[in-house]
């Protein structure tokens, strides 16, 4: 086992980076949110809000997946990665061009375009010739999981490169969706491989799990071309949704995500660790997949019905943060301990972070109905001026997010020192 640990250290700061970016960058949201629901703000915070969708995005989905990719595909082998160095040479390069980025955002300066680029796309292609060197070696069991996690790189990698080329039309909302279809592959390539036997010690079923790699195919193929093309774009939307939604659909049966299968032998068998781990896991396995079906449904009715802010700000909030974001909050203190070398307790979980996410899903659906264009500005006067005083409770859904995020790493980093804690004593105590 010494010769595969080096994956798991090199993750380290590509997570540590990642974690700090989405900090800031759902901060900035936050005050974005405000704005958009009528607070009145400082006007130098409106320069900031365009940096929410680099730090996101371009940093904190970005590096995230770089070292899960870095860690997860090795050991589903049990191999050490091809690179170290080379590795964190392309964890510099992507930071390096997030600087770059960063000052051109709030410097208007263009001559670092070049760089930029540069810097971008060399660290992402070394990030993919990593991984795909080292998928080389075929896995022994469950190998379908590489397919997802290859459509995740070729997701990556493309809306870069239309994004650096200034030639696709970024404000589309399937522009965004497939931003956040790289990670939602990745997630599915790591559930697949791993989801039923934390579920049931049962093999996923492979002719739905062969489907929905069809269908996410399909998929990717529309909507990259509704983005470098303005022929057909409103039908290949639809098309980009509809199989995107069937994809998802045939994969949460694949991974048995909503049940099928008889857990009463596994329930009354595991306690203790194994029992808290196995309920967080099918909480947040439900709530994120129905999260994901929520989001699709609202963009086909961007799509078909109008293209209203209401269906574009929660199609992209309930796929980033109700399916992405709980799925971290699932996966991470799984892939954590080999990072940081300390056991987390999943008995000193608790429910505070995913009951705070879905506070603020609910209070930003209500408030996108009720304030946001074109709604709020059809009301009267009086009752315009009645809701603007519900603004200040609306805005609440992004700063929930950020408690939530606190709230979590509260809990993992108690979790930890409790463990710690409990050996200390042990020693001290002659056992």
């Amino acid at each position: 086992m010494a010769n595969t640990i080096n994956y798991s250290s090199v993750s380290k700061p590509f997570i540590i980076t990642a974690v700090i970016l989405l900090f800031i960058g759902t901060t900035i949201g936050s005050i974005w949110m405000m704005s958009i629901l009528g607070t009145n703000l400082p006007q130098w915070l409106h320069g900031t809000f365009e940096l929410h969708k680099m730090l996101q995005m371009d940093g904190f989905l970005t590096l995230l997946i770089m070292g899960i990719g870095y860690m997860i595909v090795p050991r589903f082998r049990n191999i050490q990665l091809g690179s170290v160095k080379l590795a964190y040479v392309s964890f510099l390069l992507i930071l390096g061009s997030l600087i770059f980025q960063f000052i051109q955002a709030v410097g208007d300066e263009k001559n670092l375009s070049m760089c930029l680029v540069i810097s971008r796309i060399s660290g992402l292609i070394i990030f993919v010739v990593i991984v795909f060197w080292t998928m080389r070696v075929r896995q022994k069991h469950l190998g379908i999981s590489d397919y997802f996690i290859a459509l995740s790189l070729v997701t990556l990698i493309t809306i870069n490169v239309i994004d650096l080329s200034g030639y696709g039309y970024t404000n589309s909302l399937t522009h965004v969706q497939l931003w956040l279809l790289f990670p939602i592959l990745m997630i599915f390539g790591i559930e697949y491989k791993t989801l039923p036997s934390f579920l049931g010690f049962i093999r996923p079923r492979k002719a739905s799990a062969i489907a929905s790699l069809v269908s996410i195919s399909i998929c990717m193929i529309s909507g990259f071309v509704s983005v470098i093309s303005t022929n057909m774009s409103l039908l290949l939307s639809v098309i980009f949704n509809v199989t995107l939604f069937a994809s998802v659909l045939l994969f949460a049966s694949a991974v048995y995500a909503f049940g099928g299968f008889d857990n009463r032998e596994i329930l009354r068998l595991i306690k203790g660790e194994r029992k808290a781990r196995y309920n967080l896991t099918v909480i947040h396995i439900k709530i994120s997949f129905l999260f994901l079906f929520i989001g699709i449904t609202l963009a086909i009715l961007f799509s078909l019905v109008g293209q209203y802010f209401v269906f574009y700000d929660l199609t992209i909030h309930s796929i980033a943060i109700g399916f992405i974001g709980l799925a971290i909050a699932l996966y991470l203190p799984l892939m954590l301990p080999p990072i940081v070398g300390k056991i987390i307790h999943f008995t000193n979980f608790n429910k505070i972070p995913l009951l705070l996410i879905i506070m603020s899903l609910i209070i930003r659906v209500v408030g996108d109905f009720i304030l946001a264009q074109p709604l709020y500005s059809s009301l009267g006067y009086i009752w315009s001026s009645s809701l603007r005083i519900l603004t200040y409770f609306f805005a609440l859904s992004g700063w929930l997010i950020v408690a939530a995020m606190s709230a979590f790493v509260i809990m993992m980093h108690k979790s930890m020192k409790e463990v710690e804690h409990s050996e200390q004593d042990k020693v001290a105590a002659g056992k």
